[in-house]
């Protein structure tokens, strides 16, 4: 079975042109590298999730720019769906989510928030941030956020570098799509609702007819008196 991070790894040793081996065994994967193969990297048999083959890049890349055979580079934007997603109707990202794409400490980030959410007013924090917990592979409890795109965008307006950017960049037009994509498909509902709206207002103007005439028959007369007026109307609109 492919393992991402293993060929995230092993792709970044070719390209720099390191001698390696591959040692499997058990639940990780020791790769040997350098010279008489005195280094080791340990990546899982199995990825975690899909952020696991870009945090291996960014480690190998450290180390062999550490070990001087690659120059330090800023990481490329990878490839992947952005992870803003739905909640309760409204489009929205996760303190740990950006933690990994930035290539931050989650607390590291949690404190960037925290100290946003100080300086922003409790009515922008009550709208914008939402403290949440979540568990880690272990079982063990911690804390993080959802962010609407406001709170996104206040959080990292002073994140720099073009990696960044460019993440900030794929991130908004994430945003932008599931706006679209929630206007798409709320414009049916209201345009329901008008027509809903209109047809019980002519219901209750047909009613309120019938109790003043007080006579059903009479009905008829008046819907045809109308009629007629309002041909008159159209008469004299084009003569005018």
């Amino acid at each position: 079975m492919s393992n991402p991070c293993l060929d995230a790894v092993i792709d970044e040793l070719r390209q720099a042109g390191v001698p390696h081996r591959i040692e499997p065994g058990g639940r990780h994967v020791h790769i040997r590298r350098g010279k008489n193969f005195g280094r080791l990297h340990i990546v899982a048999a199995t990825p975690s999730d899909w952020r696991a083959p870009l945090n291996e890049r960014s480690q190998i890349r450290r180390e062999l720019a550490s070990a001087g055979f690659i120059g330090d580079r800023e990481d490329p934007m990878p490839e992947h769906p952005v992870p803003v997603q739905l909640v309760a109707g409204e489009p929205v990202c996760f303190s740990y989510d950006l933690a990994e794409t930035f290539g931050k400490a989650h607390k590291d980030m949690l404190r960037s928030i925290d100290r946003v959410r100080e300086e922003c007013g409790p009515e922008f924090d009550q709208r914008n941030f939402a403290p949440i917990e979540y568990h880690d592979a272990k079982s063990r409890k911690h804390r993080a956020y959802r962010m609407s795109r406001n709170g996104f965008s206040l959080v990292v307006m002073g994140f720099t570098g073009a990696a960044a950017t460019a993440w900030k960049v794929k991130y908004i037009a994430a945003f932008d799509a599931l706006a679209e994509q929630l206007q798409r498909l709320s414009a049916p509902m209201q345009d329901l609702s008008a027509i809903r709206s209109e047809f019980d207002a002519l219901v209750a103007l047909v009613g309120d007819v019938e109790a003043k005439i007080g006579n059903r028959q009479v009905v008829a007369p008046y819907v045809h008196a109308r009629q007629h007026a309002r041909q008159v109307a159209r008469r004299e609109a084009r003569r005018a």
